[in-house]
């Protein structure tokens, strides 16, 4: 399971793989304990009730962090003449819960997300 990407299944809430042109959404436990996002989504409909903030899909056991990290990503809204960037927040939550934050729903990036799953000093 180490060193080796698996893909980030199921995508909930109307998320879905950005297209051809992008990686799916994966991820990787690499010999440190470290787990690394990677890929573009998606869409993604409002969940918690709480706008706009939607979870993407879980972590396996194994893969999940200690403490909840947040991370900055780079979401946009859909190709076109008004288009615009909007910065995100990508959570992933000790229960493997992965959620995005203030995104906007026409491309979201999950590359740059990184965590461990045990402590190091």
């Amino acid at each position: 399971m180490r060193n080796r990407w698996h893909r980030l299944e199921p995508l909930l809430n109307d998320w879905s793989h950005f297209g051809s042109i992008s990686r799916y959404p994966k991820f990787l436990l690499d010999d440190q304990d470290r787990v690394y996002l990677s890929g573009t989504v998606t869409g993604g409909s409002p969940s918690h009730d709480a706008l706009p903030r939607s979870t993407i899909g879980y972590l396996p056991e194994g893969f999940r962090p200690l403490y909840a990290t947040h991370v900055s990503v780079a979401s946009s809204s859909p190709t076109g003449e008004d288009e615009k960037a909007v910065p995100a927040i990508l959570i992933v939550r000790p229960d493997g819960e992965v959620i995005a934050k203030n995104y906007d729903p026409g491309w979201l990036s999950l590359d740059g997300m990184m965590f461990f799953t045990t402590e190091h000093e």
